[in-house]
């Protein structure tokens, strides 16, 4: 057994309310304010999961299910850059319709519950050309990102448009706007100045320095303000030193794993981040790699760029591991980070402008999936799944969380990225009550293992030890967190070997639903004060002769444990195996139908936030809605969920979608519902012109009775690139895994029935200049390079949209 021993007696954090003149009040009474630790909602403790998605880089009749994706996987505030050459990409006119209606976006947000913070520039960068910034803005006698007047005039017309399409909307009027983030890494980054040839080594400029730029935030501001954009919050990014307005504008952070910015021609190789060595973000003393230019416990550390993923580059080709993604999360959880953001958690599509293509040049020209957690068409990755189970846990027991700060193992500090050999933990605790949090993934490194692991927690009341009864491996790759003296409505768990994930309490039934790590067996040790007997229907419960209960569960497999209380009541513990936490979605469902209500076409149109919490188990992603729930299957046409229900009663499920077989059976805690639909039968014709270059012939109808087509393409290359009638219209940087394209974004390109794939060599080599050329510049490859398709296929995509009603007896 290989102890890990740490002093967790602590004093709990100095909270106090912050010197951030930020804040506000709704109409409906409700309050935004801050700590210096946490921002609050009611003057409570608000946990914000904040997730990016570019309203204009996806099609405007898609916004409400995906937005509503969003928030079944637990984002609670939505993120979107207002790309101003999306705008008014030809000076003075300007484009808020159809796919930037911005408007119509916020409203959705609204409608489904979710906050908003508009990062409206002026400049954004994204990958975007020039950042953001108009074509026709340069070439004048001011400097872009600057006091200069000439330059402020532009931006305050810009603003003023914001203003007009965002009003109504901001907090203070009811509405969902609780944030405006000023510009971006002023003085940390700039983008490639896209109107110049030579790709890779010509810059905007970073803007504003020193004194002129915190001029220049506080000129933006009150353009903001005057422009009727006032929120309870005001942001900007704070990293590499930017300019930050001291106490009027929150700074946020971030991390990423994938690094392309980092790789040239000349140094091809990614060196591993720091991202995943624990650190303490708000504590003056601990000597960490967060050294911001005021003292760290005076605002909140918050994030509003967490690498979602990563978007390919051309010189950088890479597949984001989905371990990163959660890892990065817990990292910044552990640290004391209260505010999480991710960039991106929604991928998108560029789109096209009058004068050329709006990407910038290291990236596609058209895709902008960047791996999401919901790519590019709606696709809910594999790092979705384990980003829910942390989002949930936030959800339901932040407020715990919230005031605990982080305390290190000695010698945490000192570690670096290549260290295999030393296991990564830290703690958020009180010094009676708190959470281990556990890592073993580095990007970029390959990791060991950590067997028989034991923690001894020198707390308070005194030690801790744990597991006692059973091994702890910390596998390859592996993040989680355990809780510790942690209230089960009014139980206590003194331990458990296994994460916390939400909480469903009925009043005398509470079920608390935690995920077993992979590889580790749930071991569950209670105080024996105010329990009657334990059952559990997997695994092994003991009565301790130092008067503890513990339970242990093998990790293969999932356990109801059933607690009865002296007190007459319940308290469950659904303890999960890895692979079943996957497939947990909550989500929120409208009111339901009052008695004397027939059919399915009456349902409540109550707001998801007056609806009812739900628990299901589904491998196909699915959302909650005011009218029920809507289903997005991938390639079957016959699927199932489960829901947990720990009434007796039955339900009934309908839908108006014609010819679906719907049977429901009821299974212990759980009510299954078996859907059938008719499948689509795909017909498609793949004809090779050469190893790089096929012909995909598509039926007229090939997007009736589905959501969409997902074209998958297997291919080998260095740049894919799809054509219609001569047209491009999609693209992708190889990477070596599939490239996908959603055909129902691109029905008007694709309406002559006919796609052409091509790809551009993928070289191993090197370029030499010719020595016999008539053109000094004339270049031959050496080496080998190849260019083929190897398979096209087709995946249809369903929509099914249910509602779900108590059986009359």
């Amino acid at each position: 057994m290989m102890q890990y021993s740490i002093q967790a007696n602590v004093v709990p954090k100095n909270i106090h309310p912050s010197s951030l003149r930020l804040g506000g009040r709704n109409p409906a009474g409700d309050e935004i304010s801050f700590t210096n630790y946490y921002m609050e909602l009611n003057g409570k403790p608000y946990l914000a999961i904040c997730g990016e998605f570019h309203y204009s880089r996806y099609p405007e009749v898609n916004w409400g299910a995906e937005i509503n994706k969003m928030k079944a996987s637990g984002i609670n505030i939505l993120a979107t850059y207002i790309f101003w050459n999306h705008h008014e990409e030809i000076e003075g006119l300007y484009d808020w319709q159809g796919n930037r209606n911005l408007r119509k976006f916020i409203e959705l947000c609204r409608d489904s519950g979710l906050y908003v913070i508009l990062r409206i520039g002026p400049f954004c960068h994204g990958e975007v050309r020039n950042g953001g910034l108009p074509d026709w803005l340069f070439g004048r006698t001011f400097d872009v990102r600057s006091n200069d007047e000439g330059y402020l005039h532009y931006v305050r017309r810009l603003y003023a448009e914001i203003g007009r399409e965002a009003a109504g909307l901001m907090f203070k009027d009811g509405g969902p706007v609780v944030g405006i983030q000023l510009e971006n890494e002023l003085n940390a980054a700039a983008a490639l100045w896209e109107l110049t040839a030579k790709q890779g080594d010509e810059y905007l400029s970073g803007g504003s320095r020193g004194s002129e730029g915190v001029k220049h935030m506080r000129h933006l501001k009150e353009l903001a303000i005057e422009a009727g954009l006032e929120a309870p919050i005001y942001t900007s990014t704070g990293w590499d030193r930017a300019p930050v307005l001291e106490d009027e504008v929150l700074p946020l952070y971030g991390g990423y794993a994938y690094t392309p910015w980092s790789i040239s021609a000349h140094n091809q190789l990614q060196q591993p981040t720091r991202e995943y060595l624990f650190d303490s973000y708000h504590d003056e003393g601990v000597d960490g790699d967060f050294t911001p230019p005021y003292p760290k416990e005076k605002y909140p550390f918050a994030c509003c760029e967490m690498g979602g993923g990563m978007q390919t580059w051309y010189l950088s080709r890479f597949q984001v591991e989905p371990e990163s993604v959660s890892a990065m999360s817990l990292m910044k959880i552990a640290g004391g980070c209260n505010f999480i953001g991710y960039y991106m958690f929604h991928g998108g599509t560029n789109p096209v402008g009058r004068s050329g293509y709006l990407n910038e040049s290291t990236t596609p020209r058209i895709t902008y999936d960047f791996q999401a957690p919901i790519g590019e068409f709606g696709q809910i990755r594999e790092s979705n799944h384990q980003l829910r189970l942390l989002h949930y846990f936030l959800r339901a027991f932040g407020d715990r969380l919230a005031p605990l700060p982080t305390v290190l193992p000695e010698g945490a500090t000192e570690l670096t990225p290549e260290n295999t050999d030393t296991l990564r933990y830290a703690l958020r605790t009180d010094g009676k009550s708190g959470f281990i949090f556990v890592n073993n993934y580095q990007d970029h490194v390959e990791m060991k293992g950590h067997d028989d692991v034991q923690f001894d927690l020198q707390l308070s009341e005194g030690n801790l030890i744990l597991p006692q009864y059973s091994s702890l491996t910390v596998g390859r790759k592996a993040s989680f967190m355990l809780p510790f003296q942690f209230d089960l409505s009014g139980l206590l768990l003194h331990y458990a070997t296994a994460q916390p994930v939400t909480v469903m309490d009925s009043g005398e039934i509470s079920t608390f639903f935690f995920v077993m790590p992979e590889g580790i067996d749930g071991e569950f040790v209670l105080a024996a004060a105010g329990i009657e007997s334990i059952l559990s229907d997997a695994g092994v419960v003991r009565l301790e002769e130092d008067g503890i209960y513990c339970i242990i569960v093998p990790h293969d497999g999932s356990a109801m444990i059933r607690i009865r209380r002296t007190d007459g009541n319940e308290t469950r513990i659904y303890a999960m195996a890895s692979h079943e936490a996957s497939m947990l979605w909550e989500v929120e469902t409208g009111i339901e139908k009052s008695e004397g209500e027939s059919g399915s076409e009456r349902i409540s149109t109550s707001t998801l936030d007056n609806g009812r919490r739900r628990l299901f188990f589904s491998e196909t992603p699915l959302v909650g809605m005011a009218e029920g729930l809507e289903l997005y299957s991938y390639g079957s046409h016959e699927f199932s969920f489960r829901e947990y229900r720990h009434e007796t009663d039955e339900q009934e499920w309908l839908t108006k979608k014609k010819d679906c077989r719907i049977t429901v059976q009821r299974e212990g805690w759980f009510e299954t519902c078996y859907v059938q639909i008719p499948a689509k039968e795909i017909k498609m014709d793949v004809k090779r012109i050469h190893d790089h270059k096929a012909l995909v012939s598509l039926e007229p109808e090939i997007l009736d009775n589905v959501e969409d087509i997902l074209l998958k393409i297997d291919y080998t290359g260095n740049v894919g690139y799809a054509f219609s009638e001569g047209r491009l219209f999609h693209d992708h940087f190889y990477n070596g895994a599939p490239w996908e394209i959603g055909l129902s974004r691109f029905k008007e390109a694709i309406q002559g029935g006919e796609i052409v794939l091509e790809t551009t060599p993928l070289r191993k080599g090197v370029m030499k200049v010719a020595q016999d050329a008539a053109m000094a510049v004339e270049q031959v490859f050496e080496g080998e390079q190849t260019a083929k398709f190897h398979q096209v296929s087709a995946e249809p995509v369903y929509r099914v949209t249910m509602t779900s009603r108590m059986k009359k007896l």
